[in-house]
């Protein structure tokens, strides 16, 4: 575990978002809320049992830093919930409350905006701000621009979204971006 992971740990980290890319697509195919919502209840009290378990006994807490502490960030050692936790409360609470369209949308910043940030930022960032890269949030908003052109037709509302998310994501709010990018996405897709 480190607070600055090496490449291969962050696309380690990152391959959890990909692999939850299979939630919006499979809501974007079957067009069943109910489903994905139970699908993801199940999936978070699994996630929810494990992190309440390894912060409230010493020998799984033991066990989980062995197999998965490289993988986490320094605040998800011990007291916190890990990042993939909080990335299927924000994908449950973006389906419940939700249209399909901007809870899929939504789904899909954190599926593959954050990573692209995180990534590129990793290898390419060089210009700094609050413990994240300006090349990295260009990734986000290609990303997020590309999702919005390519799934929707809310064209420069969707825009506007995808750069009001760069910079939710960029901004250090004290709030895990792995819940806050799929709920406010969704939120303001909702209202444009």
């Amino acid at each position: 575990m480190t607070g600055n992971p090496t490449l291969k740990h962050e696309l380690e980290r990152k391959a959890i978002h990909i692999t939850l890319l299979a939630i919006p697509l499979f809501y974007a195919i079957t067009h069943q809320k109910e489903w994905v919502v139970n699908g993801l209840l199940v999936l978070l009290a699994g996630f929810l049992f494990v992190d309440i378990l390894r912060m409230k006994i010493a020998l799984v807490r033991k066990i989980f830093l062995r197999i998965f502490g490289p993988l986490l960030r320094e605040k998800e050692a011990h007291n916190h919930l890990t990042g993939a936790t909080t990335m299927l409360i924000g994908m449950l609470l973006t389906v419940a409350i939700f249209k399909e369209k901007p809870a899929i949308i939504g789904m899909l910043f954190v599926s593959l905006a954050d990573p692209a940030a995180a990534i590129v930022g990793r290898l390419w960032g060089k210009n700094r701000f609050w413990n994240k890269s300006l090349e990295g949030s260009a990734a986000f908003y290609f990303m997020a621009s590309f999702i919005i052109l390519a799934f929707t037709q809310y064209s420069w509302g969707g825009l506007i979204v995808a750069l009001i998310m760069t910079i939710v994501e960029l901004l250090p709010l004290g709030i895990d971006d792995n819940l806050l990018i799929p709920v406010v996405t969704a939120y303001l897709l909702s209202v444009i």
